[in-house]
């Protein structure tokens, strides 16, 4: 079993927020007493195929509890989608003022996030908020991830996606979301096809994307309207330490 560090979420918390990743091999209590006097950790992740019931069950009965249901989903993109003549335009985020209104909207769009859920973490929207917000704001200095948004006829910025190219033909989708006040329009669907035409014009033809299996719109939206195809779903356990 290996242990990674969060570091964005580690910031935001103010302690370390660590995941814990590969098979239960039954030596989790001597790895949990190293990083527990390394890293004096705040919270624990392990996130594990729905399928492994033994290793589920292992870590319930060394205190990780159940906090999310999550799916892999895969999409191959073989043309590009039919926008009409919707009066939108998307395009790629290059500067710090453009930035600051895919920020706003990060910080509020979000209401099926494990922190955000956890009845057990304090200050949890906060906490939820500023972990997005750092995360998009990550994928603006990367080179190899992109922040784009979808701008309406007067130029406000109404939706944006992240990504991130893995390789020449593929990607992996990280955020999207929608202006509170145009959440109703409709515009997910269109943001999402802006962006997967957008992949397709940089080469792109697959992708992997992730999501809870409590946010019961956007899994309609991608597996029953886009047919993405679900590749492997997962259960996530969580520690908390004092």
């Amino acid at each position: 079993m290996q242990v990674t560090k969060h570091e964005i979420d580690s910031q935001i918390l103010g302690r370390a927020i660590l995941e814990v990743s590969g098979p239960y091999d039954g030596e989790l209590a001597q790895l949990e007493a190293q990083y527990v006097r390394e890293q004096n950790p705040r919270l624990v992740i392990y996130k594990a195929p729905i399928e492994d019931i033994a290793s589920i069950q292992a870590l319930e009965e060394h205190g990780f509890q159940f906090i999310e249901t999550q799916l892999r989903l895969t999409q191959r993109l073989r043309k590009p989608f039919d926008t009409g003549k919707t009066p939108y335009s998307f395009e790629r985020v290059t500067t710090e003022e453009h930035l600051a209104e895919v920020l706003e909207i990060a910080g509020s769009t979000f209401t099926d996030d494990r922190f955000l859920v956890d009845p057990k973490l304090p200050d949890a929207h906060a906490i939820s908020a500023a972990r997005y917000q750092a995360y998009v704001r990550q994928s603006f200095v990367r080179e190899n991830e992109r922040v784009y948004r979808l701008v309406n006829a007067a130029g406000k910025t109404v939706a944006f996606k992240t990504n991130r190219i893995v390789n020449p033909e593929e990607a992996l989708m990280l955020l999207g979301g929608v202006h509170a006040d145009y959440k109703a329009a409709g515009l997910a669907a269109i943001n999402a096809f802006y962006d997967f035409n957008e992949l397709i014009k940089n080469g792109v033809r697959r992708f992997t994307t992730h999501v809870s299996a409590r946010n019961y719109g956007v899994m309609n939206l991608e597996i029953s309207g886009f047919q993405y195809k679900i590749k492997q779903t997962f259960i996530v356990l969580r520690k908390l330490y004092a």
